[in-house]
């Protein structure tokens, strides 16, 4: 049965050396992750934002298990300037009506 995981990134850098460039130099790319899950079914949600001290960002994926939601995660350039932790995300409620940015992880024409 498939599960909803949590993939919390956190950038390896804090706030007060982080690079925003190379940050934005791997948005095509984590884009293109990202549409790799929705193709897959394993994307549920994802967004980005930061703790107190570092960047950060949150990737809901569908997997059977841990291992495969491990593997899944491994795709994301972001890991390259972080790390991913993967946590089993009880889902009691969701209302995912905020899309204004949906478009961007449709297939290009």
């Amino acid at each position: 049965m498939k599960e909803v995981y949590a993939c919390i990134w956190r950038a390896t850098e804090p706030d007060e050396t982080f690079n925003p460039e190379e940050f934005q130099s791997r948005i095509p790319r984590l884009m293109e992750w990202l549409k790799k899950l929705k193709a897959g079914g394993h994307l549920v949600g994802c967004g980005g934002g930061g703790f107190s001290t570092h960047a950060a960002g949150l990737t809901l994926i569908l997997a059977e298990s841990p291992e495969e939601a491990l593997e899944l995660s491994s795709g994301t350039p972001m890991n390259e300037i972080g790390s991913t932790d993967i946590m089993l995300w009880d889902v009691f409620y969701a209302d995912l009506s905020v899309l204004e940015n949906a478009a961007r992880l449709e297939p290009a024409v």
